[in-house]
């Protein structure tokens, strides 16, 4: 029953049963000012640390003293792989809340249902309401800043936004190659900043300049040394494995023998298919059958493969899993060799309840087709090689020229055997006496060798060193660093500070190379003039750098009459489509395109004939039902027989939004481009 004001500290004893960390109070009393203030609060704690705790339970305690400093709390997520667990965590805590409130547990329940909702993409409204809000980056941009015309949008979700306590959390996951969603982030956190709107950002793996850029020079609440009640977790031993995943097949069957779970993280989707075929051919060795979950999977089977983990005991994904997935007793994770950010969150899946042990194995393949001289693992390797004392600087170049010359994109090395040019590290411009190296991976080395010449063997430029192994999605300079770093893996688990000197190390080049802001990015200009409530500017509002295309599942009478569910729905970055384009032909039936009925004065959808030789961004792309199946989703296998013999049925790319800001709003007798929000029917 309701007895009176509680403080949060009481109310989490209450509704959790444990004493908070001593962070965790630290946490809650910055907040409870920045609530009354309009401030911005910075949590940096090791995975497993119970940020969402120290998060929103200041917000829980004003819903349950009926105070309310802040009207509602929106918790934005990077990527929408994220959302769904999120939102059922705050809801067991709000039941709880709700209980001590006098409500039975059925009613506490059903209103923790309708309080905290979800915004993401396929809600008809973009309303931004119920006590809390959880949410994706594009959603939240979309709901603070898109045109807000009455009847086509409401003018209240800026309105709701700055009566909010605002949660970033996961903030590692918004760097891109050009620091293009960490800049526009801080111009939106400038905007909530003047407006007195309180803002959370939270992380366990961010490096020093992107917190600066996002946060400025905000307290960073972190576990102290000196703290009595800080966050345990269990033991987890990394170790690199120079091979694949033959190699580990052993310690998976190990892990499974005594019962605990086990999750493999692979880099792309192709290999996470892959992957999972070869266990589930292992099935009945392995006592177990695995559970495959990436980003092309249609809405609907996403989300009922993120409520199978729960009972899942071997799992194969991509890096839709690296935040937000807790687990007990996950015994093993074995990954690829990724930035050192993502290994920390991969590994940091394993072991999180004290007393568990657990094992993170990171696989980095070695080729042996290429000359080992030109081999180059890490960082420190490559430096050995090229018997330079002095680096001067190094950036990712991916010009025309160099793409031919070596292969790809490829890392530009700058460095000196003796003196170091220090004008050159503030411009990367080459001085005097410098010489140049360049690194790629085995794609580069493939694509040179593989070459057809006359006269003479295709071989590998003289100042080209290789990765032994794919650096698909990542740039290979950040692997590089990565690689030095991977001994000490095992302390940035437990250790915030560590990790974020070894992130600073990682990271250095890439901050250097991309601070300058691009002007030309629309989105920056539109964020840097808009006001919070007045009509923005006419540009382009791109939540991300990349744009994004959705396809369509079709069902077997799809020919006959359209209908449209938001569950069929996969979104593909328009980078992705175009590689998968040439394997899609037989799967495309047409572009889906909204036209004019005069009769019925509506818009209805059709099917047009795509005459495009590659992907256009931001269009709907209708696929049969044979390309796509509940258990592979869509993959670039799809259309060659590897689905055959699966149930076929119509049910993300990671968690983009096609940015609405660049509609064409048409008359009768024209086709109108179609988004997301025509799927949901809040144009009819």
């Amino acid at each position: 029953m309701d007895s009176g004001k509680l403080s949060t500290v009481e109310l989490f004893r209450l509704i959790t049963s444990y004493e908070p960390y001593d962070y965790q109070l630290r946490a809650w009393e910055k907040i409870g000012k920045a609530m009354s203030n309009g401030e911005k609060v910075v949590i940096e704690v090791p995975t497993a640390g119970g940020k969402t705790e120290a998060a929103v339970m200041p917000f829980l305690a004003e819903v349950y003293n009926r105070t309310w400093a802040v009207s509602r709390l929106i918790y934005v997520l990077p990527t929408r792989s994220l959302v769904e667990k999120q939102a059922e965590r705050i809801r067991r805590l709000l039941t709880e809340v709700l209980k001590l409130k006098g409500k039975s547990e059925k009613e506490a329940k059903e209103l923790a249902e309708s309080l905290v909702t979800v915004e993401y993409g396929l809600e008809p409204t973009h309303a931004f309401l119920g006590w809390v809000v959880v949410t994706t980056w594009d959603a939240f941009l979309y709901g603070l800043a898109a045109h807000r015309t009455v009847g086509t949008r409401f003018t209240f979700p800026a309105g709701s936004i700055a009566q909010s306590i605002v949660v970033f959390d996961e903030v590692q996951m918004y760097q891109d190659e050009g620091l293009y969603m960490p800049r526009l982030l801080s111009l939106v956190v400038e905007k909530l900043e003047k407006a007195n709107v309180p803002v959370v950002f939270m992380s366990a793996t961010i490096p020093t300049a992107l917190r600066e850029m996002i946060a400025g020079t905000s307290e960073i609440i972190s576990v102290e040394e000196a703290d009595v009640r800080k966050p345990e977790r269990g033991k987890v031993n990394v170790r690199v494995v120079e091979g694949t995943l033959e190699g580990v097949l052993d310690d998976i069957k190990e892990t499974l023998k005594r019962g605990d779970r086990v999750l493999v993280v692979r880099n792309t989707v192709n290999t996470a298919v892959l992957t999972y075929l070869r266990l589930k051919a292992l099935s009945k060795e392995l006592g177990v059958e695995p559970l495959l979950i990436h980003g092309r999977f249609a809405v609907g089977d996403r989300k009922e493969k993120e409520s199978d983990l729960d009972n899942a005991r071997l799992i194969v994904a991509t890096q839709v899993v690296e935040a937000g997935l807790d687990l007990p007793n996950v015994g093993l994770v074995v990954t690829d060799i990724a930035p050192l950010d993502a290994l920390i969150q991969r590994i940091g899946r394993c072991a999180r309840r004290p007393r568990e042990k657990g094992e993170g194995i990171i696989l980095v393949p070695m080729e042996d087709s290429i000359n080992p001289e030109k081999t180059v693992r890490g960082f420190n390797e490559l430096k050995e090689k090229l018997k330079g004392k002095g680096l001067v600087f190094a950036t990712i170049n991916n010009e025309k020229k160099t793409r031919e010359k070596y292969g790809g994109k490829v890392a530009e090395i700058i460095y000196k055997a003796e003196k170091t040019n220090d004008a050159s590290k503030e411009t990367g411009k080459k001085g005097k006496d410098e010489k140049t190296a360049y690194v790629g991976d085995i794609n580069n080395a493939k694509t040179i060798l593989g070459r057809k010449k006359e006269k003479k063997k295709p071989q590998l430029p003289g100042d080209l060193y290789v990765l032994p192994y794919s650096a698909v999605p990542y740039d290979p300079l950040v692997l590089l660093l990565s690689h030095d770093e991977l001994g000490s893996l095992g302390q940035y688990l437990y250790d915030v500070g560590k990790a974020r000197e070894a992130l600073d190390r990682v990271y250095r080049f890439h901050y250097a190379n991309n601070l300058v802001p691009r002007e030309f990015h629309s989105a920056y200009v539109y964020f840097r003039e808009l006001k919070l409530f007045s009509a923005p500017p006419e540009y382009e509002l791109r939540s991300r750098p990349e744009l994004y295309s959705m396809l369509y599942v079709l069902d077997e009478n799809a020919e006959e009459e359209l209908k449209f569910e938001g569950s069929r729905i996969i979104r593909v970055s328009h980078s992705t489509l175009k590689v998968l384009w040439g394997d899609m032909k037989d799967c495309i039936k047409g572009k889906l395109v909204r036209r004019w009925n005069a009769n019925e004065e509506r818009y209805d959808w059709v099917l047009e004939m795509v005459r495009e030789k590659s992907p256009r961004a931001l269009t709907i792309y209708a696929v049969s039902s044979e390309c796509y199946s509940r258990e592979l989703g869509f993959w670039r296998g799809t259309g060659h027989g590897q689905n055959k013999g699966v149930k076929q049925t119509s049910r993300e790319d990671n968690a983009r939004d096609v940015s609405p800001g660049s509609e064409r709003r048409n008359n009768s007798g024209k086709t109108a481009q179609a988004t997301l929000l025509d799927f949901m029917g809040v144009r009819e």
